[in-house]
């Protein structure tokens, strides 16, 4: 684009400003204040500044929502950062702008599936850094990054490396401001990875900015389209897989130094924040306008404060929020938002007079999620009744005639976990989940309102499973549920592989070694040990779990 243009952004992108500017766009960047609320009209105005297009970038600390988005004549954009942890209120935020991008490309279309319209992936970036000589570097392998039982994955990786490194050096860090960071990756040969849930994080493009090998879990073909494994940086799909790269790699500064030059070269070419300016003026001009304006703009900026509170994301006044909700003319988006909001506060009368409000009415009778928030609201406060009627009003919607009708509240929380999983709701990610706080809104949420009641259900803890196997990012949290089923499952060989795997994932390597072993020598004593063979071959990606067990 030639054109020269004013862009506002809203958020920490010094790089992207610098780049702007270099190509002689006039930018007004406004900084993060750590208030809640800004007022965008009112600081366009005082700076005397009309945009050509406005970019908001989350910030990771404390968030500022912006009011008045909607009365700008440009195009927007909201550049999610994390959005794999902040869905329940990205999905609404989001309809404020024209445009969303997705750091992460798994989101793209989860977003548009909770109502976004135009969702693109726009990753990470990185810095144009220098790349000092791997030989000269002071330490052989590093990690910069909290360490603590809420990252309990992360700890595990840095204690294992720990275990495993010999008399090579490897220093953590924990309070390293951001430039400290970058220094000492610029100080460090091999940088350890490790992601919260399966995303693509900073890490990777900070340290191939500074010319480092990152050693990161394999997440699958978005990483590999932004870095070549093998080449540019290498992965691991579990323990076993890490112990063997690091063998490989400590002491071995050549091949470290050509595989940080190659990430460091990908970096230059495709990774800097001038490549997703590029990006983001290409999505610009075959955008359209897609904001949320008028009344639909207040509407939505109250359900995301609504879903920022239920999780703790601000302390405005509770009152506050109800009254900014029952300002616009009610829809199901909003009663959901209230029904939700009054669940996390305790406000049990005002639930039951909801709750009985709405089924002696035919407001929106065929809306899923006012049905799956009425029928657990009921629960809630004990009324079984209205818990099934929300239930039966759903299946008229969806004219289910033959569906069995539940006989108690554990039935009705299954069905519900069930239809959520059909519709592919399963994890809510980055959402602190309380059983006795918020109502469900995910097939998991249902089945942990059930295992806080009865920690020991085998079958609530066998539906755990079944919803968490498939995302292998989940398995630190899976294998929680797993271990806790052992006292009935400990002689199923397949219940002990799935163990074992998890552990594996979860940088357990010789618990999880030994449960593999355990759960071959059961097979074999069941006759079934071709049927083992063949699990572990659909699960062994390296192949190195099979040798290890061929060494036993």
């Amino acid at each position: 684009m030639n054109e020269k243009l004013n862009i506002c952004i809203v958020g920490s992108f010094g790089a992207g400003v610098a780049a702007l500017q270099e190509h002689g766009h006039r930018v007004l960047n406004i900084a993060h204040s750590g208030e809640l609320f800004c007022n965008l009209p009112e600081i366009l105005e005082k700076n005397k500044f009309k945009p050509d297009f406005l970019l908001q970038i989350e910030f990771l600390g404390k968030r500022t929502v912006l009011q008045g988005v909607e009365t700008l004549d440009c195009p927007t954009a909201f550049w999610a950062m994390d959005p794999h942890l902040n869905l329940h209120w990205h999905s609404a935020y989001a309809r404020l702008f024209d445009q969303t991008f997705s750091t992460q490309k798994s989101m793209v279309a989860v977003l548009k599936d909770a109502g976004v319209p135009d969702v693109r992936w726009l990753p990470m970036y990185a810095y144009d850094l220098a790349t000092p000589a791997i030989a000269g570097r002071k330490n052989d392998i590093g990690f910069a990054g909290r360490i603590n039982n809420q990252r309990l994955g992360r700890k595990q990786m840095v204690e294992f490396i720990e275990s495993r490194v010999g008399g090579y050096s490897f220093p953590v860090e924990q309070s390293l401001d951001f430039r400290e960071m970058l220094a000492f990756y610029q100080d460090t040969k091999i940088i350890p990875n490790e992601s919260i849930l399966g995303e693509v994080n900073f890490r990777l493009f900070e340290g191939a900015a500074c010319g480092c090998l990152v050693l990161t879990q394999n997440l699958g073909d978005e990483q590999s389209s932004l870095f070549e494994p093998g080449r540019e940086i290498d992965t691991y799909a579990d323990v076993i897989e890490l112990e063997e790269k690091l063998k490989l790699y400590l002491g071995n500064d050549r091949l470290i130094q050509a595989m940080g030059q190659a990430a460091h070269k990908r970096v230059q070419s495709e990774h800097l924040a001038v490549h997703r300016i590029e990006k983001i003026f290409g999505y610009m001009e075959d955008g359209s306008r897609n904001r949320v304006t008028g009344a639909g703009a207040g509407k939505w900026l109250a359900i995301t404060l609504a879903a920022m509170w239920e999780s703790g994301m601000h302390d405005l006044p509770i009152r506050d929020v109800f009254s900014r909700l029952a300002f616009f003319k009610q829809d199901d988006s909003l009663v959901v938002s209230m029904l939700r909001l009054q669940a996390a506060a305790g406000m049990d009368q005002m639930l039951e007079e909801n709750i009985m409000a709405l089924l002696g009415s035919e407001f929106m009778v065929d809306s899923f999620d006012l049905n799956l928030a009425g029928s657990t609201a009921a629960l809630r406060i004990d009324d079984w009744g209205a818990a099934k009627a929300f239930w039966y009003r759903q299946q008229k919607s969806m004219m289910n005639t033959s569906a069995l009708p539940p006989k108690t509240p554990k039935d009705l929380l299954i069905l519900w976990a069930k239809e959520l999983k059909r519709r592919n709701r399963i994890f809510r990610g980055g959402f602190p989940f309380n059983a006795n706080r918020h109502l469900p809104y995910a097939a998991v949420d249902c089945l942990m309102v059930l295992y806080e009641s009865n920690p020991g259900d085998a079958e609530v803890l066998r539906l755990i499973d079944v919803m968490l196997r498939p995302f292998k990012e989940l398995d630190q949290i899976r294998g929680h549920y797993l271990f806790n089923r052992a006292a009935t499952d400990a002689k199923d060989w397949r219940f002990l592989f799935e163990l074992g795997m998890t552990d594996l994932h979860s940088y357990r390597f010789d618990q999880g070694l030994n449960n593999i072993v355990l759960s071959r020598m059961l097979a074999r004593e069941n006759g079934q040990e071709k049927s083992f063979a063949m699990t572990l071959r659909g699960r062994d990606e390296s192949g190195l779990i099979a040798m290890r067990l061929m060494e036993s």
